[in-house]
């Protein structure tokens, strides 16, 4: 947890500022007003400064305990990180070492806008990761393959996509979960390739097409749990977040 040490030191130093402004201001329009600003600089650390304002306006500062404290943000990690959704894996982090090349197979129609959709989260992915994704025109030379499908075809698709002990992914997937992700890793952790399905008929009659996109393609880059003691966070599923919070954004970076 070397790594982890190091980062959340830096962390503290790159934030201290901010929470520092927290702690004083009276009034969160001041906070919005700051955060307006921050952005609109454009450089990384406003950017990061301006997140990190505004998600934490949204939580009481009466609470006992604060997401970005460093003890917190640690708890966090290790339990997304470092678990899956069937429960305790290797204490290895899971990551990408290098560009992932990502395919589109569109079983249904509206490809535009799901590709739109996908393509915004994918930079915003980039940005935070600083891992880049390149397009490529066949499905072999994928290491991510993001699959819009309908409902009737999840049972046939996992088995394709996932191999034939794909039983466990599928009853997961029909009694708990709108969409599904699901990553194949080197024995030192170092993740080789990943799917990602949504069935795009569900999630609409959810309202979660948006959250799937979101989620998923999030959690192939290691953040592989949900977990209710973790908040805001987009991993938490009795929350109604949509698209990364700023403790997402963290968790990303730590990786």
């Amino acid at each position: 947890m070397s790594d982890l040490g190091n980062f959340l030191r830096k962390f503290n130093e790159c934030f201290s500022q901010g929470t520092r402004f927290i702690l004083r201001a009276k009034k969160f329009n001041l906070v919005h007003t700051t955060f307006l600003r921050l952005l609109f600089k454009g450089n990384r650390k406003s950017i990061v400064l301006a997140v990190f304002l505004l998600l934490a306006s949204q939580v009481s500062l009466s609470e006992s305990h604060r997401w970005w404290s460093l003890d917190y943000l640690a708890q966090s990690f290790a339990e997304i990180a470092l678990k899956t959704e069937y429960g305790v894996k290797e204490k290895t982090i899971s990551k990408w070492v290098g560009p992932i090349a990502f395919y589109y197979d569109h079983q249904v129609e509206d490809q535009k806008l799901h590709e739109y959709l996908t393509g915004l989260h994918l930079r915003h992915l980039t940005a935070i990761t600083g891992i880049a994704f390149v397009p490529v025109d066949k499905k072999e030379k994928a290491d991510l393959i993001i699959l819009f499908t309908q409902e009737k075809f999840i049972r046939s698709t996992l088995q394709q996509y996932m191999g034939r002990n794909s039983m466990q992914l599928v009853n997961h997937l029909t009694r708990n979960s709108v969409c599904v992700a699901h990553i194949k890793t080197t024995k030192g952790g170092a993740i080789k390739a990943a799917r990602v399905l949504i069935p795009v008929d569900r999630a609409r009659s959810h309202a979660k097409l948006v959250s799937c996109i979101v989620e998923e393609l999030t959690q192939i880059m290691g953040l592989l749990n949900d977990a209710d003691t973790v908040y805001p966070s987009i991993f938490n599923d009795k929350t109604y977040n949509e698209l990364l919070t700023g403790l997402d954004y963290i968790l990303l970076r730590i990786l």
